[in-house]
């Protein structure tokens, strides 16, 4: 039984911005994949050649590439779309053809030289031909040892990340080349898979050399900022603009669930956040930061919270997101950070509250 599709790939060009090959491309590999998740097929196997090796790693070459770029076809897709020939001559192939009577089909359009890669194809490799008659073989084992050494680098770069949710940090420092493919990785975690340009990578390597707190801006509202020991690219998000009158019970604060329960005397109290429930003033607020906030810290000493937030180094991003408990400009905690020396647990304390 023949399956086939059709497709309008001029109309996907025009629609997405695309250059035909790419969305005939696009819409090839969607076909593919409705064959094999509508149990039409279990794998697709592709005739790739060792002439589309080379083009393709001639082609990422011209335009501008890393490792990854000139590393080749992978042989494997998504464990579904397999490439079997990849290692194969056009003339082995063709050879096997004729022997054995197989009925092909030719693609007219692969004569076209108006594509670009098949203008790599016909004219380009034909000429490097001339002087290396090998060239495709030569391009082919290259492309190999491109992949293994990427796939190293690749792993390398992600020894360097922490992802979390909503941000990736890049522990620093770190060589160059891992440092541009950790930021890479980082970029399509976030959701910009081809957006980014080489200009965005190297603004993030030079935060480097920034100060602390330094930001760039990258597509599709991402951020790269320099926190200390390292660069943290995340989406940002707005300020948070909020207040709710303290009391016991569970509330909702931005995209954070606050508890607020009273508890009885714990072993030790660095397990947690307590405080001595009776010295909380009436009127006291769970609010973000506000100008000519101050905070005294446990043991004594007061000073603006932005400076204590500051030593406690933690990072700007948070900053204008982060709960407190306050009265007024009086901080009186910061929800997972630290506890005001004005409302600790003492000895003299009958009515504890955690705060998580």
């Amino acid at each position: 039984e023949v399956l086939s599709y059709s497709v309008t790939s001029l109309e996907k060009a025009k629609q997405d911005k695309l250059s035909i090959e790419q969305s005939a491309r696009i819409l090839r590999y969607e076909c593919f994949f409705d064959a094999i998740n509508t149990g039409k097929a279990d794998v697709i196997l592709t005739a790739h050649h060792e002439k589309d090796t080379a083009e393709s790693v001639l082609f990422n070459l011209f335009r501008g590439t890393g490792l990854k770029g000139v590393s080749g076809i992978e042989e494997n897709f998504d464990d579904k779309i397999i490439r079997p020939f990849l290692s194969v001559s056009k003339e082995e192939i063709e050879e096997y053809i004729n022997q054995n009577s197989i009925p092909f089909v030719t693609d007219q359009t692969n004569f076209d030289t108006e594509y670009t890669r098949n203008h790599i194809r016909l004219n380009v490799i034909k000429e490097i031909k001339k002087c290396f008659p090998e060239a495709e073989k030569s391009i082919f084992r290259f492309s190999q040892t491109a992949r293994l050494e990427s796939d190293y680098v690749e792993e390398q770069a992600k020894s360097a990340l922490s992802i979390c949710d909503g941000h990736v940090k890049i522990a620093l420092p770190l060589h160059p080349a891992l440092l541009n493919r950790a930021i890479v990785i980082a970029l399509k975690n976030l959701g910009i898979k081809k957006d980014w340009e080489k200009v965005h990578l190297d603004s993030v390597a030079c935060l480097i050399e920034s100060q602390n707190g330094t930001k760039i801006d990258l597509p599709k509202n991402i951020v790269a900022i320099k926190e200390y020991d390292h660069i943290c690219i995340y989406e940002e998000k707005d300020a948070l603009n909020l207040s709710i009158p303290f009391g016991i019970g569970e509330f909702d604060f931005g995209d954070e669930k606050l508890l607020i329960a009273k508890v009885d005397a714990p072993k030790n109290l660095k397990d947690g956040w307590f405080c001595d429930g009776d010295k909380i003033p009436q009127g006291a607020v769970i609010r973000t930061k506000q100008e000519g906030d101050v905070f005294t810290k446990f043991g004594g000493g007061t000073k603006s919270l932005s400076d204590f937030l500051t030593d406690k180094k933690i990072p700007l991003r948070m900053r204008d997101r982060l709960p407190v408990l306050a009265k007024e400009n009086t901080i009186l905690a910061i929800f997972g950070v630290a506890i005001s020396d004005k409302i600790k647990v003492d000895n003299t304390t009958t009515n504890i509250l955690k705060l998580n």
